[in-house]
């Protein structure tokens, strides 16, 4: 009876300590957590965030992406957030007041990896000046997240500096300095993203894929390429120095519990000071170092930071402290705490070689791509594009200018003082008649909704029969000249229905140079309320402006509105009519710019889209080239774009009718310059634009 009378007291005391004990670990006033929601199937903050804010201080802030954070934390807008070492060096570049607390690791070691050179002590190579000639044996390219490509190149950029040769691409300059310094190596994987441009360096720099096991193909998944790949070409006595991960030697020569591949006291590490040290040495020295991911924190809260996250657990699946901890971590499960709380500069230079690998300087004069923006907003975001693609190393990099409107844009790049603008299917047609541009790479969605889809819309009472009805009717374009009016220009070239421009009333709207309407009916949404407005009978708009207009609120209003198919019916009961699609924007230089440069802006350009672009449909956590960018849509790039595609991947897509209006001009011009039967026209139109009218998404 006493014990229970004990219990009775004691129960109340115990559960006021426990709560008494989970304040204190919590912050003495709101924090705010930066978190990526990332794209995959596990959203982690709409899994965690409610559990955290409802039981704890803390309040979850959501980041477009890792870069997005960084620039929340620096408005202020944001306390902390998890990063990788690469985020930190665009940190230091933007001048981020903040401080490391934490580090997020998988193992005990100091640094996530380390790399070092193993060479063949039969080579005799003795000292780094020895490396000349000697057989290398390099990763490769296309490494995902076992190495990056900037710490896969840095033993060659440091041994062999490139002479920036006027007639060579930035890579195959670094290229050509590699095979004249190394002999017979392998160097598998894609060296730039043009498959014709890369096969064209392997022919023409045969040397650098002599060891691979396949030296022809010289690709991803050679027995030579990957991780293991210059372990395996080393000790099968194909090479004689291996650039390669420390875990990964270790593991290779039997020092970490697996059977040895190859007799270690055969081979030796070689130092950056010159030296060598055998395999089982207890410290060896390393070139590069990778820092782990860590927690970053505003200066002012760094120290309460710290001591916040060093109690989290797992413990309680139900805890706000397990809700933080899946919040913060990806595939890192330990949280170490660092000594004190220290600034990025302190945090990377711990690791050796790291922030130097990262410091390229380019060559000089610059070879930077000059990126022309329309806006201040477009202009900040093409600064941070600049920086990270910079610290992924991408070549050439990225200068951004500003001027006030596309007119001036495509002005600079006509003019050469620009190298690049990013125009929108309206004005492509216009940008090559009257500025000499041409398009080099297209923004591309497989979503429907996302593509410039042309469709005709009518009222839905308006008893037309086919597009011939539509003779002497009043027209509403977005612009003329633009990709609805092209793309209907074709179709009435394709049905022979005599003078085209003829066709449509001369009241109709951005149908002829001189039909212009009053400026409120300019664009799709324009055109879509000039009909709405009984300006005209029939809008051709794009099917993501008639979408939205069906799904807006004044839906009811909206069902008076109906798609037409001018001429015949679909081929499958309910498909969509459209009169064809293109690109809502494309990336395009003066025609006057050179093969060699047509390469570096292409290839560079496809970097980007490959890093922080929605590869295989998911976005990038590090930046992202595509989606809104602070709070605001379609800055540079359309929110909705998947990739950047060129014409002929473009013509791949499942939904044909795929057209350039650019090269529909063209092929106008050339038509009439010839003098070519209207026939032959005929045909040269159908061959860049569409062979049927009616297609299906």
């Amino acid at each position: 009876m006493v014990s229970v009378r004990w219990a009775i007291v004691l129960l109340p005391l115990l559960m006021l300590h426990a709560i008494a004990l989970d304040t204190k670990s919590q912050p003495s006033k709101q924090l705010r957590v930066c978190i990526v929601e990332g794209s995959g199937n596990y959203k982690k903050g709409t899994q965690n965030c409610p559990t955290l804010e409802k039981t704890s201080n803390i309040r979850c802030v959501y980041g477009l992406d890792r870069l997005d954070c960084l620039r929340k934390i620096h408005k202020g807008t944001a306390d902390f957030a998890a990063f990788y070492p690469e985020d930190f060096l665009a940190a230091r570049w933007a001048g981020v007041d903040m401080l490391v607390t934490s580090e997020l690791r998988f193992h005990a070691e100091h640094f996530e990896y380390q790399i070092v050179v193993v060479v063949d002590n039969e080579a005799e190579i003795n000292t780094a000046r020895e490396l000349r000639g000697s057989k290398f044996c390099h990763p490769g390219h296309g490494l995902k997240n076992h190495w990056t490509a900037v710490l896969a190149d840095y033993f060659e950029t440091r041994l062999t500096p490139r002479d920036c040769e006027e007639d060579l691409s930035p890579v195959e300059s670094r290229l050509k300095s590699v095979a004249s310094f190394f002999g017979p190596s392998c160097r598998a994987g894609p060296w730039v993203p043009d498959p014709a441009e890369d096969r064209r360096l392997k022919k023409k720099y045969p040397s650098l894929c002599q060891l691979c096991y396949n030296s022809y193909q010289c690709a991803i998944g050679d027995k030579h390429w990957g991780r293991r790949g210059p372990l395996y070409c080393l000790t099968s006595g194909a090479g004689e120095v291996a650039w390669a991960r420390l875990d990964d030697v270790r593991s290779h020569f039997g020092f970490s519990g697996l059977v040895a591949e190859a007799n270690p006291t055969e081979y030796s590490f070689l130092c950056p000071d010159g030296h060598l040290q055998p395999l089982n040495t207890r410290k060896p020295c390393v070139w590069v170092s990778k820092p782990w991911p860590a927690v970053a924190a505003k200066s002012k809260v760094a120290t309460e930071v710290q001591d916040l996250v060093s109690n989290l657990t797992h413990d309680d699946v139900n805890s706000w402290q397990n809700a933080l901890l899946m919040l913060l971590e990806t595939y890192h499960v330990n949280i170490t705490t660092l000594d004190t709380v220290i600034p990025v500069d302190d945090y990377l230079d711990q690791a050796v070689g790291f922030q130097d690998a990262y410091n390229n300087p380019g060559c000089s004069p610059s070879r930077s791509i000059v990126f022309c923006t329309k806006s201040l907003l477009e202009l900040y975001k093409c600064s941070w594009l600049q920086e990270v693609a910079s610290v992924y190393g991408v070549e050439p990099g990225f200068q951004c200018i500003r001027t006030d409107s596309l007119d001036q844009c495509m002005t600079k790049v006509r003019s050469k003082d620009a190298d690049l603008v990013i125009v929108d299917q309206d004005n492509a047609m216009r940008a090559q008649r009257d500025y000499g541009l041409r398009s080099t790479l297209h923004e591309y969605s497989s979503n429907a909704l996302h593509k410039y889809l042309i469709v005709a819309v009518v009222a839905r009472n308006a008893g037309l029969r086919s597009g011939y009805d539509l003779r002497n009717r009043r027209a509403c374009f977005p612009q003329y000249e633009g990709a609805a009016h092209t793309a209907v220009m074709t179709a009435l070239r394709n049905h022979s229905i005599g003078n085209v421009r003829d066709f449509f009333s001369e009241s109709s709207c951005n149908w002829k140079r001189t039909s212009r309407c009053s400026s409120v009916y300019d664009g799709d949404a324009g055109a879509m309320r000039c009909l709405q407005d009984g300006i005209a009978d029939v809008a051709f708009v794009s099917y993501e402006t008639f979408k939205s207009m069906k799904n807006s609120a004044q839906a009811k209003q909206q069902e008076n509105w109906t798609i037409f198919c001018p001429f015949n019916k679909p081929v499958k009961h309910n498909a969509l009519c459209y009169l064809g699609w293109t690109s809502v924007g494309r990336i395009m230089i003066s025609n006057e710019t050179i093969v060699r440069r047509q390469n570096e802006i292409y290839n560079a350009m496809k970097d980007v889209d490959k890093l922080f672009g929605r590869k295989n449909g998911l976005k990038a956590e590090a930046f992202n080239l595509y989606g809104m960018f602070d709070g605001r849509s379609d800055v540079l790039f359309k929110d909705g774009t998947e990739s950047l595609r060129n014409w002929q991947e473009m013509m791949r897509d499942k939904s044909d009718g795929f057209f350039d209006p650019a090269g529909v001009d063209q092929l106008h011009s050339m038509g009439t310059q010839l003098k070519c039967s209207l026939h032959q026209l005929l045909t040269a139109v159908a061959v860049m634009t569409f062979t049927q009218l009616l297609q299906r998404v």
